[in-house]
């Protein structure tokens, strides 16, 4: 241990029932993208964090991303805009809590103490005995072989919407914080920064972070010159998400949403023949594009992107679809209300969308984005002439080195992995994630050193019965303080 790791665990232990209460109160409160409100609504996400960060005497500033949405960034040390910094960022949206009777009884916004069991290949079962409730769900693969690694047995969960992905993360992050100040004051490790990121609209739009990388060149934290491997001197960054244990997450795809839509001709319903049915053209559409995708990814996708560290293009097809007299679709207590007209009509138009998540190409962003749009338009044409198709968001893959080998030599991936074999005894190594992260902006526009992930283990994120593991959260501060002291003098030095 270093001199600074008895203290450091120490602290932790000393903050940890407060950093629980925190994750209870944030997962009260509903926070969906752009909507997590502001620092000085104590009854939102971003004004419960607020009052967190006020407890601790840190310097906090309120980005606005949105009438009803503020970014936090906090601040433990002198500003100095050429020494050391290390920045972490964790999301406070989530998705919503979805279909109430899915989740069994348990309200989606309350935090609930339950046991997880592996029952190995990849299913877990959940209990929670306050309401003896019991399910059994199927895990990502990444996260079963931690389960494997840690022998199976039990885990005590926390479950709510949020708690995993990602006020769980957010929680760790604040305690984080929480640790430093209290081992090193508020000017924290001599010489050097650290920056939590709370940031919103994760979900959706990235505005939060986007937000903070805007405010860190106003400062002039982004004139600093590029070192020989393409970052930003004497600077680094962890996205905290719900992930693997804290397993350094090196990579991700990147992700394109695009609109598919169908035309008709509408009639009446009593005489459906003389119609055109675009709601049946897109139904055949998406079944076509389902049962050709492999064929066209090798075909037309894989020789784009020759990637040897993040895994093959994947899609998910009609993840929203409407048409017809589909007017307006909004929450309600007992699932999604949708308010229709015209449904005596034979519906004269369709719109699906299609989720398309890729590696990186050997071409520039640019470039590669206009190829994916050329091969999705000509892949979707193929099977119905007369559809459209345009591309609604983008956002690039993003990764530390072009190899695994290259990802284990980078330093801040070994200052992490360290630390986690120190505190969790488990043996750690370089991960990819299937989905994306704020770590795109920092990495990819910031040019900052970035770990795209790295955050508690758990699961069901955007499902029922999310969950987090209890004690991961506790030990995430233990590991992430280790692995920021053990980054700083490497960042000072360059």
């Amino acid at each position: 241990m270093t001199e600074y790791d008895e203290a450091i665990d120490r602290a932790v232990a000393q903050r940890a029932s407060e950093a629980f209460a925190l994750l209870r109160q944030l997962i009260a409160c509903r926070s969906l993208p752009l909507a997590e409100g502001r620092h000085d609504q104590p009854e939102t996400a971003v004004g419960t964090m607020a009052s967190a960060l006020a407890r601790l005497g840190l310097p906090v500033v309120a980005l606005p991303t949105g009438p009803d949405s503020e970014t936090l960034i906090a601040r433990l040390g002198s500003p100095d805009a050429a020494g050391p910094v290390v920045i972490l960022d964790a999301h406070l949206d989530t998705v919503p809590p979805g279909d109430p009777a899915a989740w069994l009884g348990l309200d989606p916004l309350s935090t609930h103490e339950g046991v997880a069991t592996y029952l190995g290949d990849g299913h877990v079962q959940l209990r929670f005995p306050a309401t003896g409730i019991v399910v059994e769900r199927r895990l990502r693969s990444r996260m079963a072989r931690v389960w494997e690694a840690r022998g199976r047995g039990e885990r005590v969960v926390l479950a709510g919407r949020g708690a995993f992905d990602n006020k769980g993360p957010a929680v760790t992050l604040w305690l984080t914080l929480a640790a430093l100040r209290d081992c090193f004051g508020t000017g924290g490790p001599e010489g050097s920064q650290v920056f939590a990121l709370f940031s919103t609209d994760e979900e959706q739009g990235e505005r939060g972070i986007r937000a903070a990388v805007d405010w860190l060149a106003r400062q002039g934290y982004l004139d600093r010159p590029l070192t020989t491997s393409g970052y930003r001197q004497g600077m680094a960054a962890i996205v905290l998400e719900g992930s693997y244990s804290y397993l350094p997450v090196v990579g991700h795809r990147g992700s394109a949403l695009f609109a598919l839509r169908t035309s008709g001709r509408a009639a009446h319903a009593a005489t459906p023949d003389l119609g055109d049915n675009a709601v049946l053209r897109m139904a055949r559409l998406l079944a076509r594009l389902e049962e050709s995708w492999l064929g066209f990814r090798t075909r037309s996708l894989d020789p784009l992107m020759p990637d040897r560290l993040l895994e093959p293009a994947t899609v998910a097809l009609g993840t929203t679809i409407a048409g017809g007299g589909v007017v307006r679709i909004e929450p309600g207590p007992a699932g999604p209300r949708v308010e229709r007209a015209g449904t005596n009509v034979v519906p004269d138009w369709c719109e699906a969308t299609l989720d398309l998540r890729f590696p990186r190409g050997a071409s520039t962003a640019e470039e590669l984005a206009e190829a994916l749009g050329r091969a999705v338009s000509d892949w979707v044409r193929e099977h119905e002439p007369a559809a459209t198709v345009r591309l609604l968001r983008w956002s690039s893959p993003a990764a530390l080195g072009d190899t695994p080998e290259a990802a284990l030599a980078d330093p801040l991936v070994q200052a992490v992995a360290s630390a986690r074999e120190a505190v969790l005894g488990l043996p750690s190594y370089p991960e990819t994630a299937p989905g994306g992260t704020n770590g795109t902006v920092l990495l990819n526009e910031g040019r900052i050193r970035t770990l795209i992930e790295c955050g508690p283990g758990g699961g069901l994120s955007h499902e029922p019965f999310e969950f987090v593991d209890r004690d991961d959260l506790v030990d995430g501060a233990r590991i992430l303080s280790r692995a920021i002291l053990a980054l700083l003098p490497g960042l000072a030095a360059r």
